[in-house]
């Protein structure tokens, strides 16, 4: 993979554990977008964050101060947690999300805050369950959003050709075909064991038979592989 993300925004914990690891970029949350973010606006402009919980952001702090550059206490940060939104505590349980009650319910609490800080000047959306309500907060508030999507097309944005100038032609187009994957097929058989969710050998042995055929084709291309994006994921069944 050319950069590698976490599927919970959580995950910043293990951002400094990640990348002394990893040789390629590595952004564990949507979190560390928060630097650029604050550099873009007035110092007295405030920056609204909303997590899935906000009791449990606050703990991380240490973490944010230390290896994103800024304070989560600081008041130019105004944490929000979605946890007693209708239809949200879904994510709590692992089942899946009712985006049509939570969506006016995100949108509708927004609005609340804005009407109360009136210095907030963007949005981040620290929860990976969050991406699909930015649309309806852009649109409603008319301020910039950004979440974890928005931090993968910037890391990713720094391998891809630029198509307006430059040298032409020289990187293959994504063929829209996600790379299947069974989670833990790269783990030894002791860490395996160690797994809630148990792997599926024959499953597993099978796709990374189709994944070596892949690899073999990828070989006889003349262009180079447009940038591929790998996601650290969490031990969960995903609805």
């Amino acid at each position: 993979a050319n950069a590698i993300t976490g599927a919970c925004g959580f995950m910043m914990a293990f951002q400094v554990i990640a990348r002394k690891i990893a040789t390629a970029p590595v952004f564990m949350s949507s979190m560390v977008q928060c630097p650029i973010i604050a550099a873009a606006f007035d110092p007295n402009d405030k920056i609204l964050i909303l997590t899935a919980n906000g009791n449990s952001l606050k703990p991380q702090k240490e973490v944010l101060l230390e290896h994103c550059g800024f304070q989560v206490e600081d008041e130019r940060f105004i944490i929000e947690g979605c946890q007693d939104l209708p239809g949200f505590d879904a994510v709590a349980k692992g089942e899946k999300v009712p985006i049509d009650i939570v969506q006016p319910a995100i949108v509708k609490m927004v609005m609340g805050i804005l009407k109360r800080e009136r210095r907030i000047a963007g949005i981040l959306l620290e929860c990976t369950e969050l991406p699909p309500y930015a649309d309806a907060l852009r649109a409603a508030t008319d301020l910039p959003v950004w979440d974890a999507i928005t931090a993968c097309d910037f890391y990713i944005s720094g391998f891809k050709d630029n198509p307006r100038f430059g040298v032409d032609d020289w990187q293959a187009e994504w063929d829209q075909q996600q790379e299947e994957y069974t989670f833990g097929q790269n783990l030894i058989e002791s860490e395996k064991a160690l797994l809630v969710n148990k792997v599926d050998a024959k499953k597993a042995a099978a796709k990374a038979k189709a994944k070596a055929k892949a690899a073999a084709k990828v070989k006889k291309l003349v262009k180079k592989q447009s940038p591929t994006l790998g996601v650290v994921r969490l031990d969960y069944n995903y609805p």
